[in-house]
């Protein structure tokens, strides 16, 4: 479904407090009009016996980071690419999906513990994580910053970061990647990191001026800056210098018949061109694979 057909809070602190409130899980949006998809029964077969007989795949989520998944109007229904593309996957394998909404600090920990089976909230793939999770590939994506109307500071390169207060994510790729610049390109004049449990937390920052900019990825950027204060608070700068992200459905080591299994889905939804169609829905088709892979690094 499409993210221009959707409404967002115009208050970012409203979004925040509307996170407390809805944790927890999420059925599936009605469907748009479009091609049927058929449940495969060679790959129904390779799932897991503990999912073919519960019939659900056990989703977590934070639905706090648009355009990959956020919640719709309603305030209960979680929309967005990820969503659409775990919906599909479902219904080739022939099961529900049923998302679970958690704080981004949870996910992994739940995925340890066995209270979801897999997790699909626009996660990086990197050695540190790949070290303990598998991962499937599903989405390419440039990194970005957001910054106030009118770019106030100038940003236009990476360098410009240096010596800026910076917000980002907590636990995530860019706060990685904010780390390493200032141990290399801005160990002169390093970076303040402000570093945050929730995305829409790190973004108050920069419009209460507590943050000079936020880096994201750039689709997320871009969300926001189309978005918010109806298009006039924030500009969306992208930052080619820095290398792409592959994002990847996460999914624990000792349940490789699971990961294989919505690897091929994922596989199938590539090849008939349902993926296509949805990141064209979404307005992602430029961050779209050609093919969905274990662990690429």
């Amino acid at each position: 479904m499409s993210i221009r057909k959707r409404t967002v809070l115009s208050s970012i602190a409203a979004t925040s407090a509307a996170a407390v409130l809805l944790m927890g899980c999420s059925s599936a949006p009605e469907a748009e009009e479009g091609p049927v998809l058929e449940a495969d029964p060679e790959l129904h077969a390779l799932l897991p016996d503990r999912i073919q007989e519960a019939g659900e795949i056990k989703v977590g989520t934070e639905a706090f980071y648009p355009p990959h998944e956020y919640f719709d109007e309603d305030q209960e229904t979680i929309i967005g690419v990820d969503p659409d593309i775990v919906y599909a996957l479902g219904e080739v394998l022939g099961v529900k999906i049923k998302l679970e909404n958690m704080a981004w600090d949870g996910l992994l920990p739940a995925l340890d513990a066995g209270r979801i089976d897999m997790i699909s909230a626009a996660i990086g793939i990197n050695e540190t994580r790949v070290e303990k999770y598998d991962f499937i590939s599903y989405f390419s994506t440039p990194q970005g910053v957001t910054v106030l109307a009118g770019n106030p500071l100038g940003i236009e390169e990476t360098s410009d970061l240096c010596g800026l207060n910076v917000s980002v994510l907590d636990a995530s790729h860019q706060l990685d990647v904010l780390q390493g610049l200032n141990e290399d390109l801005c160990k002169n004049d390093p970076m303040e990191i402000l570093a945050f449990p929730a995305d829409s937390d790190a973004l108050q920052q920069l419009q209460s001026g507590r943050a000079d900019t936020h880096l994201a990825q750039f689709p997320a950027a871009q969300y926001n800056a189309e978005t918010f204060g109806e298009g006039e608070t924030f500009e969306a700068i992208l930052l080619p210098e820095l290398e792409p992200q592959t994002l990847g459905k996460a999914f624990r080591k000792d349940d490789p018949e699971l990961r294989d299994a919505v690897l091929a889905a994922m596989n199938e939804l590539i090849a008939s061109g349902r993926y296509l169609e949805i990141l064209t829905e979404n307005n992602l088709e430029s961050g779209a694979i050609e093919q969905s892979e274990v662990n690429p690094l």
